[in-house]
């Protein structure tokens, strides 16, 4: 297992960013979405994914891929017969 101190200024600035984009209030990148509230644990995910892939089944991410992380989409219901 890896553990990861959220107590790191890049983290927390990268918190943020994530919180401020998803909203459409980031002072620098325009969305092309609609606002959003992401749920402040899944802002801590993606502000700790920072140059790793996010793996996950959870489509609340999608709008930050390319921009704040690099996701990768499973798709359970593929699988099922």
């Amino acid at each position: 297992m890896v553990k990861i101190n959220i107590d790191q200024e890049e983290i927390l600035e990268r918190y943020s960013e994530i919180d401020a984009f998803s909203q459409g209030q980031h002072k620098t990148r325009k969305s092309s979405f609609s606002s959003r509230n992401m749920g402040k644990n899944d802002l801590w995910i993606a502000a700790t994914a920072l140059n790793l892939k996010l793996v996950t089944t959870d489509r609340d991410f999608e709008h930050l891929n390319g921009e704040f992380i690099q996701l990768e989409f499973i798709d359970f219901e593929s699988y099922r017969k």
